[in-house]
């Protein structure tokens, strides 16, 4: 059975194996051996994903942010969107920074944190297309029944694709940034 490359090593173990394999080297000569980029090699492409997932999340915390401290933007909801923006925002600032300084922590975190983006505009998408629309009272002389009701039906499909699009691609990234974890591993008690 293979060990997952991101559960640490004890030095102890580590030097138990490598004596076992007949090896002369330390776990520290081991280390040294190895190639600077040894076992990061996806880490560059995913630091890339990470700059742009943590731009975007930074801008749509702050339109959230504001938006919300407008008179009329103001709501339950909103603030919730804007809190959970702004704590996934500062996990995907980490997991840049965890890409860029080759930490084997970085994919686990940032598979955890687009999953809960995932799961945030998920639940995000299905609450809005399940509430019931609410037609401004100025908006009820323009508009006949008719209009209102594909109205009602446009806006509650556009949330549906909402969650499943932007639930599904958040995932995708997710899983991205998880495939990387099997190309670090390290070692304790160095």
């Amino acid at each position: 059975a293979l060990m997952d490359p991101m559960i640490p090593i004890p030095r102890q173990a580590l030097a138990d194996l490598l004596q076992a394999a007949g090896s002369p080297l330390t776990p520290e000569a081991y280390l040294a051996a190895l190639s600077p980029s040894e076992g990061f090699e996806k880490y560059p492409s995913r630091a890339k994903v990470a700059l742009w997932s943590k731009h975007i999340l930074l801008a749509a915390a702050i339109i959230s942010g504001v938006w919300i401290c407008l008179p009329f933007g103001f709501d339950l909801s909103g603030l919730l969107v804007a809190i959970a923006l702004a704590v996934l925002t500062f996990f995907e600032y980490r997991v840049h920074a965890y890409f860029c300084a080759r930490n084997p922590k970085a994919p686990r975190l940032g598979f955890r944190n687009q999953t809960g983006l995932a799961v945030t505009i998920f639940i995000y998408g299905i609450y809005h297309a399940m509430l019931p629309f609410q037609v401004p009272t100025w908006l009820d002389s323009f508009i006949d029944p008719t209009s209102l009701a594909l109205m009602k039906t446009v806006i509650r499909y556009g949330y549906i694709a909402i969650a499943v699009v932007g639930g599904i691609s958040q995932f995708g990234q997710a899983w991205f940034y998880w495939k990387a974890r099997g190309t670090a591993s390290t070692v304790e008690g160095k």
